[in-house]
């Protein structure tokens, strides 16, 4: 739509109107649908120059803390943004642009994804703890911890297992021979 929006203000002199509007409110709901995933992948920003140095328990206690934090700040997060959902659902809120969308429509798929976000990371806390209880330092880490230079390493470098069209082609040319 943007990019639509973008060649007829340069081609034509005109404007879809909106585009802006609807792509910012899209770019909010999908950001907030995606902090489940992240949140599950471990692929969140974190700075780990003595982490990787700790012991694994004491490593395992950090990430349990630092599930703990991110559990209160989306609890924190939800409480707002559920605020504005609600103030905008019973003023009949509009947005300001040319589209006019009712507020409460793309704030209610944005709270979904806050909420959703907040409750995986209830949900992690509760699994950590039950890895700490049970002294489990590997299955916390896996659960809340920092991915390891050869998880990462692996991920980034994972070729699918399933033969290749070219490899399957290669394959057959050696058997006719």
């Amino acid at each position: 739509m943007i990019t639509v929006d973008v060649f007829l203000r340069k081609f034509v002199g005109a404007t879809l109107g909106g585009a802006s509007e609807i792509s910012g409110m899209v770019f909010a709901m999908a950001t907030a649908m995606a902090y489940p995933y992240v949140l599950l992948d471990r692929a969140n920003i974190r700075i780990d120059v003595m982490y990787s140095r700790l012991s694994p328990k004491l490593r395992a206690f950090l990430d349990f803390a630092a599930m703990i934090a991110v559990a209160y700040f989306g609890w924190m997060l939800s409480s707002s943004v559920y605020g504005l959902f609600s103030k905008s659902w019973k003023s009949g809120a509009h947005s300001v642009g040319v589209v006019q969308i009712p507020l409460w429509i793309p704030q209610s798929i944005w709270v979904f994804g806050i909420i959703l976000f907040t409750a995986t990371a209830v949900f992690l806390c509760l699994y950590s703890l039950a890895g700490l209880l049970r002294r489990d330092w590997p299955l916390v880490n896996r659960i809340a911890g920092i991915p390891s230079i050869d998880e990462t390493i692996e991920e980034e470098t994972h070729i699918d297992d399933a033969p290749s069209v070219a490899s399957e082609a290669a394959a057959d040319n050696e058997e006719h021979r």
